[in-house]
């Protein structure tokens, strides 16, 4: 090429297997991009080749007898100091034979080692598998003495005699049908065990904890008579805890369904702690903690609590009645949850007879049986029409009353209907400042001023003539005529007085209840525990009936109606100061004060 020269090369030594070149001072002093510029077009100029090999001097050296021994150990399949992939997993023999002298003991080869035969245990097959492998390798026969410590269950499986007789005595007391094992391990002998059995175990062989559980299970269901060992739905579970050797034990609970006929007042349906103390008792309650010493769930629970030897009992109830109602008819449905029982099998019939016994006439317990968990969930969430006897006096209103109970109801609280398709609103905090908890509930009806009637102002004192009359402004001078008719000219007359209705127009107006919509605002009795809501209930069917003079003159009336689940009956008779829309006192434009309710029947089946 033109204008190119070799680089100007210096031989600065020659041996038999290497050459040496250097460039003078001149061409290092070069650029670094010509000097490899030039090196690239020296190369490919073919200077330097050579067929020279710097291996044809080496001599061959032969394999001394150690050299080929190691040689025949490293491709041996039996080497086990090599990596650990050279290793081939259970149930190959070499598989075996490394599971030997790493200590596995005889349990963990039988559950690992994949030989294991039909109705065969893991110890069994595990003292084959070591028989079989000490005929191959007799120096093997040590191996559990020098690794006395199994590294897959760290010696657990010794102590399977040991934690099933902690099973069987912590079972005991208690009478069962299902047993479920567990066990508790720390996670880093988990892991590890994980480890070991996916590298060298067999495929598909049991885990720790599970080969641990079935054994224990073994040893049991020959102590346990009339006993399923079940994966779910136990009577008790055994949790055992391997890091302490101890066994938790959870009982399950026994659940009795039924109904209840609540034949006396002034009960209420579960336990009210009391409201000086809350619960936890003083002079006023006796030291009990409740504000009522008898309740549906006591009167039911207590009995039973000692029959079944259980520790607790709770009660859930297909909706509830006020303190000061009856239940009658068939009964409400219940279901009595008793905690940790060592009890489970008893007749119903005795459970009833029990219950009725102790109850002494305040109660009457029906249908009972056994029932389960979700058989709670079933009366938590069913809704149920209900029959009702309601009974009431009718006593007169005037006007002021009914523009009370006929004032449009507060439409801009929440419809409970309608609630679930509107945007949940974000939960306040307890420590929420802007929260209003003003109870009983807001409720404000305009209604125009009136005066004192003219029987009321003849009735009163001059000196309470003089206060009014100065109240309004009035001379203050004369006689109490000359007073009393001043005020009656200067006030607002009082307020008009409806005549009552006959018995027939009240018969007409509870008949023409039937298939009434109402809408029911949180009554002021309950508003300090309920959200206010506006509630929207349907009267069924309303049967005629029964009007009655009381000795005093007022008329009284009795009837039955039908409602759906949910329904305030109180207040559907006297309105709750209009929350309740239609009433019956608006209807008949007289006081409806109700005497006593009864729930007469619930629709559930």
């Amino acid at each position: 090429m033109k204008g190119w020269a070799p680089p100007q090369l210096a031989l600065i030594g020659v041996g038999p297997l290497k050459a040496v070149f250097c460039m003078t001072e001149k061409e290092a002093s070069r650029p670094q991009d010509d000097e490899e510029e030039d090196w690239m077009k020296y190369a490919n100029a073919g200077f330097g080749e050579t067929d020279y090999s710097l291996w044809d001097d080496a001599e061959e050296v032969p394999d001394t007898p150690d050299e080929e021994e190691e040689k025949q150990d490293l491709n041996d399949s039996d080497q086990l100091e090599t990596h650990m992939e050279e290793i081939p997993r259970a149930p190959s023999p070499v598989g075996h034979k490394h599971l030997v002298r790493i200590g596995a003991c005889n349990a963990c080869l039988g559950r690992v080692g994949g030989k294991k035969r039909y109705e065969q245990t893991i110890e069994q097959s595990g003292e084959e598998i070591r028989a079989s492998v000490i005929d191959r390798d007799g120096h093997l026969a040590t191996a559990r003495d020098e690794v006395p410590l199994c590294p897959f269950c760290e010696n657990l499986f010794e102590e399977i005699e040991l934690l099933a007789d902690i099973v069987y005595d912590n079972l005991a007391p208690y009478e069962l049908s299902r047993l479920q094992l567990g066990a508790r391990f720390p996670k880093d002998q988990m892991e590890t065990e994980e480890v070991l059995r996916k590298r060298y175990g067999a495929g598909g062989s049991d885990a720790l904890k599970a080969g641990l559980v079935s054994q224990i299970a073994l040893r049991l269901k020959d102590r346990l008579d009339d006993v399923r060992i079940v994966n779910d739905k136990p009577d008790v579970l055994a949790l055992i805890d391997v890091l302490t050797l101890t066994v938790d034990m959870d009982i399950r609970a026994v659940y009795m369904y039924g109904r209840y006929r609540k034949l006396e007042r002034g009960i209420p349906q579960t336990r009210w702690p009391c409201r000086a103390c809350k619960g936890r008792g003083c002079k006023r309650c006796d030291d009990t903690g409740l504000q009522y010493k008898r309740s549906v769930q006591d009167l039911i629970g207590n009995p039973l609590l000692e029959t079944f030897e259980a520790t607790e009992h709770a009660f859930h109830g297909m909706g509830r009645e006020d303190i000061d109602v009856r239940c009658m008819g068939r009964g409400r449905p219940f279901v009595m949850e008793f905690k940790q029982p060592k009890k489970r099998t008893i007749e119903p019939e005795t459970l009833s007879e029990i219950v009725n016994s102790n109850a002494g006439g305040a109660i009457e317990v029906l249908s009972l049986r056994a029932s389960n968990r979700s058989e709670v969930v079933r009366i938590k969430d069913t809704p149920a029409e209900k029959s009702y006897s309601i009974r009431f006096r009718v006593e007169p209103m005037n006007e002021a009353e009914y523009a009370v109970l006929t004032a449009p109801v507060d439409l801009t609280k929440e419809d409970v209907q309608t609630r679930s398709t509107k945007r949940r609103k974000p939960r306040q905090r307890r420590g929420d400042k802007h929260q209003d908890r003003t109870k009983p509930l807001e409720h404000e009806v305009v209604t125009p001023s009136t005066g004192p009637s003219l029987e009321e102002l003849q009735g009163m004192k001059k000196a309470e003539l003089v206060s009014l009359a100065e109240q309004h402004e009035l001379k203050k001078t004369g006689t109490k005529a000359e007073l009393v008719e001043r005020i009656v000219a200067a006030l607002p007359p009082a307020p008009a007085v409806f005549d009552l209705p006959d018995e027939a127009a009240i018969i007409e107006i509870i008949k023409g209840l039937n298939g009434v919509k109402l809408a029911q605002r949180t009554p002021e009795r309950v508003a300090h525990r309920r959200a206010d809501l506006i509630r929207r209930r349907t009267v069924f069917e309303a049967h005629p009936p029964v009007i009655e003079i009381a000795e005093d003159g007022v008329m009284e009336v009795e009837f039955t109606l039908r409602c759906e689940s949910g329904t305030y009956v109180k207040e559907t008779v006297h309105g709750d100061s209009g929350r309740t829309q239609p009433s019956l006192a608006s209807l008949i434009k007289a006081k409806c004060n109700v005497q006593w309710l009864d729930v007469g029947d619930i629709h559930a089946d």
